[in-house]
């Protein structure tokens, strides 16, 4: 994070600073069209006829959590970019902390809908009562692998891997083998740290714009917050790496333009506590 902030405070009295930021959330939005298309593939396969409006929304979560993210990213760009300068009249302040809000709330609802599914796979899972997953053929069911699902039909059946005992996964309907299962188990894991880390990051944001925009730029809180949030980037950045072991590197990408998102927000930050620290030294020499 410190190698990032540094590229970017050098390139921050250039021209090339605005591109840069329009260039990471033109990238930002291109990822999010990957994920709602990744989202709707994945209905056919985890979500079954019976399927309510409840069950697309869980099945659309990362879709809706990156909507807000990004959301709460532009807010924060413009508190830490525009705020400081001219401030903002109490109508717009309040429209703004009611957008917050709702951001905040789609992303604990991830956080809510990953800690459900880390409990229930990590709970008593089902064993299948097959031992050939041919005899699935008519049943409407999916393999499931390190994230890839596979139809199982008449064609397919075949083809996948063959294992003593398979297991349901909680809540669809997919079936995977013991080794499938604990790979489960593990992404589940990753999904939950992993949200809980952003939610802790964006809280730990909002702490420390609230302290600048009171004129608070030092001491303990700040410094603390400034740590908090380089541990979580660092967190991130590590489950980013682990999810590119197993060859999903998009993930990893997609970490590293966030963490990249904000660390234009951390020289925002610094840029407006100088000028708070310049205003009060100012201040204090024109007193008699």
């Amino acid at each position: 994070m410190t190698v990032v902030r540094a590229a970017i405070i050098s390139l921050h009295d250039g021209p090339a600073y605005p591109w840069m930021k329009a260039v990471l959330y033109t990238l930002l939005l291109a990822n999010f069209g990957y994920y709602v298309i990744d989202d709707w593939a994945r209905t056919s396969f985890s979500l079954a006829d019976t399927a309510g409006f409840y069950d697309y929304v869980k099945q659309f979560n990362t879709s809706l959590d990156e909507v807000a993210w990004f959301t709460l990213l532009l807010i924060f760009e413009l508190e830490t970019y525009l705020l400081d300068e001219s401030g903002w009249s109490p109508r717009i302040t309040r429209v703004v902390m009611v957008i917050k809000l709702i951001t905040f709330f789609l992303i604990g609802h991830t956080l809510y809908v990953n800690s459900i599914a880390l409990a229930q796979i990590l709970g008593p899972v089902s064993a299948s009562a097959v031992s050939d997953l041919c005899d699935l053929t008519n049943a409407g069911q999916s393999w499931l692998f390190n994230l890839d699902y596979i139809s199982i039909t008449t064609d397919s059946c075949g083809a996948l891997p063959q294992a003593p005992q398979y297991w349901e996964i909680p809540g669809e309907p997919v079936v995977t083998s013991s080794a499938g299962l604990e790979l489960a188990r593990k992404f589940a894991w990753c999904d939950f740290m992993e949200t809980a880390a952003w939610l802790s990051v964006g809280a730990a944001m909002e702490a420390a714009i609230r302290l600048t925009d009171r004129g608070v730029t030092s001491g303990v809180i700040v410094a603390s917050l400034r740590w908090l949030k380089l541990c979580l980037y660092a967190l991130i950045l590590g489950l980013g790496a682990y999810w590119a072991v197993y060859g999903h590197w998009v993930y990893l990408w997609d970490e590293l333009l966030w963490i990249f998102g904000f660390a234009f927000l951390e020289i925002n930050l610094d840029g407006w506590r100088d000028e708070i620290d310049t205003e009060t030294a100012n201040t204090r020499v024109r007193k008699p």
